[in-house]
């Protein structure tokens, strides 16, 4: 696409969510810019300089990856929306829902546009293959066929690499292969500071949440409220609330195996009070979650 294009389809698409919403060019523009910039941004006779342009868009409710693929393709913008509803399950860990979606996937045949959507989207297959069938072994060897399209050894990963690295610990860990686990996550922790973007905010609470795990079933305590810490401050940082009632479980389980019981009651609590708070009708992952992990308990005491 040469830049007159871009120039213009950006502004075409800006205009197109702009009288969606039955907004006024007025209304766009107020604390951003001009009326007359905004209509030239909408003819496409100026491109918005890139705080504008993040202006413009939160004001839209829309990010700018979703103006960038509303100029590619109608099938890129397609994928965004899956990979959309993909998060939205993953965080859940709704498993039934992302086989269902990936089914959709399948049957719709989308020509993938990059290899990145395609990373996301069958990494989000093969995890809840291997969930619901309980073949970690097969969903393990999977993520690191995956991986190794993309991933060179010891290079600072991407978002989706390193989502597909901390699942693979993950499923180390649900193999009964828990020093394995912690130690292939601790290996990968030094990433996160690396990492410039993160294509779902989830990522890093999910990895530390597994890490938590890895760190308990492998008696590693004096590590895991530092870890506990930084996630917590992380979810409510960049508004992952739904992680917060595994993190607060989790920091009650810490107290359990400490014998602190009365701490442990009250971050029970707190993870069950939220979880009253921000379920959905759908949504009963939680109780499956924290019965697994009262099941481990057990076999602690």
């Amino acid at each position: 696409m040469n830049e007159m294009k871009y120039y213009v389809e950006i502004g075409k698409v800006i205009k197109e969510l702009r009288l969606k919403q039955n907004m006024t060019k007025t209304q766009l523009a107020q604390g951003i810019c001009s009326i007359s910039h905004i209509s030239r941004i909408e003819r496409g006779e100026r491109c918005p300089s890139s705080i504008i342009l993040r202006q413009i868009t939160n004001k839209l409710g829309v990010n700018q990856e979703y103006l960038f693929r509303a100029i590619e393709s109608s099938t890129s913008l397609a994928i965004l929306e899956i990979l959309v509803e993909l998060t939205y399950y993953i965080e859940r860990d709704a498993f039934e829902c992302i086989n269902k979606l990936s089914s959709k996937i399948s049957k719709q045949n989308f020509e993938i546009v990059s290899l990145c959507d395609l990373q996301c989207i069958r990494i989000a297959e093969y995890i809840s293959h291997a969930m619901i069938t309980q073949n970690y072994e097969w969903g393990i060897k999977e993520c690191n066929k995956i991986l190794k399209l993309t991933y060179t050894n010891g290079s600072t990963p991407t978002s989706i690499e390193f989502w597909i690295m901390f699942t693979i610990g993950y499923l180390l860990l649900l193999n009964n292969q828990q020093q394995e686990a912690y130690n292939y996550l601790k290996k990968i922790e030094k990433y996160i500071n690396k990492i410039n973007f993160f294509n779902a905010r989830a990522i890093v609470s999910k990895y530390y949440i597994y890490l938590i795990c890895a760190c308990l079933e492998t008696d590693n305590l004096d590590e895991v409220d530092s870890h506990i810490e930084i996630a917590i401050n992380y979810c409510m940082n960049h508004n992952v609330h739904i992680l917060l009632r595994e993190l607060y479980f989790l920091k009650g389980e810490l107290n359990y195996r400490l014998n602190n019981k009365k701490e442990f009651e009250i971050w029970l609590y707190k993870a069950l009070t939220l979880n009253n708070l921000i379920k959905n009708s759908d949504d009963d992952f939680f109780n499956t979650y924290i019965k697994k992990r009262f099941e481990k308990l057990q076999i602690k005491k």
